[in-house]
């Protein structure tokens, strides 16, 4: 999230997702229950942006199935190991429960730790210091995550703050550890600003010398040539018309060594207008995502051999009718 002043928005945001925890049941069929240990089908991915909570507040804060699974090891047809890294406010498990599984169902290797969780706070992340928390918290994962699968390199997706805290780890550190950046919620041609002032102004976490530190080490991110994007590495931004904080996105304008390809939730599809939370839940941003990432209806080129599903969604409820098969 780059926007400025914009706290009582997120305000409106997080409690409207602690409400719909516990309102009624979404409008698709709910999901076959999956036990812990087993790998999600196609058939049980849920489609209800509150279902992570939902699993959590129910499972003793336990991560919804298809993420943080340590005896996966990547296929050769999905190589490349996938993290997640959640917004403000948020963990890994209550982002990622749609992605999380719908990737775990594709045969993809899946982790999504939380990450900037001040002491105090428990499981929420995002409150903390870019640099000396949630940077190399996520840094440390995809060390270990290398370790764990034997992968050169991992691919990350990131959504809102998560967005910004992916392509600030890939920039500065791990660049060569670093295939693809995906970003869900956020402006490509803002994220370099870093993580948005209402963090810290609005619930007093950091320390002034540490927000001070923060700030520099976002110029510093940017770097001699002044944008916040890794020289190798493959950047797609999903974008939605309708989202709360970063409204319509174009693509900006960047140097010809920068790979970065700006993709709107609404090209084909119109009445998906899933705001800045209900995107985590979208049909068409998890087959866009899935697409960027190489997925089964991925094809050389970028392209995909079957077209990213059009389901109603709006920015409130999420998807407004049933979600079917690709």
């Amino acid at each position: 999230m780059t926007a400025r002043g914009v706290a009582p928005g997120i305000a409106g945001l997080m409690a409207a997702t602690l409400l719909v925890v516990v309102a009624p049941g979404s409008v698709t069929a709910t999901p076959t229950t999956v036990s812990p240990d087993a790998t999600p089908t196609t058939a049980q991915v849920p489609w209800r942006w509150w279902d992570g909570a939902a699993h959590q507040i129910t499972n003793g804060l336990a991560d919804p199935p298809g993420i943080n699974r340590d005896d996966c090891r990547p296929s050769a047809h999905h190589p490349v190991p996938v993290i997640l890294v959640h917004g403000t406010g948020l963990n890994g498990g209550i982002s990622w429960a749609t992605f999380g599984a719908a990737l775990a169902a594709e045969g993809y290797c899946v982790w999504a730790p939380t990450v900037g969780a001040p002491p105090g706070l428990g499981s929420t992340g995002g409150f903390d210091s870019l640099t000396g928390a949630s940077a190399p918290q996520l840094a440390a994962e995809i060390d270990r995550v290398r370790a764990l699968t034997g992968a050169p390199e991992v691919d990350l997706v990131g959504h809102s703050q998560g967005a910004i805290i992916a392509s600030y780890v890939t920039a500065t550190t791990r660049r060569d550890a670093v295939r693809t950046v995906v970003t869900l919620g956020v402006d490509p041609a803002r994220s370099g600003e870093g993580p948005p002032e209402f963090v810290t102004e609005a619930f007093g976490v950091l320390s002034a010398e540490t927000a001070q530190r923060d700030a520099e080490a976002t110029l510093a991110w940017l770097g001699d040539e002044g944008v916040p994007f890794a020289r190798g590495v493959r950047y797609v931004a999903v974008v939605s018309d309708y989202d709360e904080l970063t409204g319509p996105v174009t693509a900006p304008v960047v140097p010809d060594f920068v790979d970065l390809r700006v993709v709107r939730l609404q090209d084909g599809c119109e009445v998906d207008r899933s705001g800045h939370l209900t995107v985590l839940a979208s049909p068409r941003a998890v087959d866009l995502v899935t697409d960027a990432l190489g997925g089964t209806h991925a094809v050389a080129g970028g392209a995909a051999s079957a077209p990213p599903r059009c389901v109603p969604a709006d920015g409130i409820v999420g998807v407004l009718a049933p979600v079917p098969p690709r």
